[in-house]
């Protein structure tokens, strides 16, 4: 009804404002946090204010049918909100599932290789989408590529993002 169109607008609200840092893709706990963050500081702190993973998930399934590229996906254990229209097959899910499994959420491109056996052509393509998207950053230090991917940082980071969104 109602609460899931106003819910549908207020995690568009945050996933628009954090495109720049994110390229478009957040987890749905992040998105919570922010909307927390938000509620508690407009002091609507009453439980039926709370929203849960599952209500977001359910207000991104109404704006999926608005068209935008709005959606869900899951990146190793997290479900992440995908607000771009940029198609992800399975090999940028493939890339950002390995940058998720290692401790600070980066790869080089022969960690890619390694741990897939994929050619140097296929991974670099993959990365290359990603960084074009702004879902990847990428760093060069003494000759070699690493690539960020800031939409699978630890929650710290959705935290300090919900400190500064409100």
């Amino acid at each position: 009804g109602d609460f899931y169109h106003e819910l549908a607008v207020k995690v568009a609200e945050v996933c628009l404002a954090s495109r720049a840092r994110n390229g478009g893709i957040m987890s749905v706990t992040e998105v919570q946090d922010v909307l927390e963050k938000r509620r508690t500081r407009l002091g609507t702190t009453t439980s039926q204010a709370k929203v849960s993973t599952a209500d977001i998930q359910v207000a991104i399934t109404k704006l999926a049918k608005l068209g935008g590229g709005f959606r869900t996906i899951e990146v190793g254990k997290s479900t992440m909100v995908v607000s771009v229209p940029t198609e992800l097959d399975n090999d940028h899910m493939t890339v950002m599932s390995i940058a998720n499994n290692f401790q600070d959420h980066g790869v080089k491109v022969v960690q890619v290789i390694e741990l897939t056996g994929w050619t140097m052509d296929r991974a670099e393509r993959s990365l290359k989408l990603l960084l074009q998207e702004g879902i990847a950053w990428l760093d060069t230090k003494e000759g070699i590529d690493y690539y960020w991917l800031p939409s699978i940082w630890q929650e710290c980071t959705s935290q300090t993002f919900a400190k500064e969104f409100i």
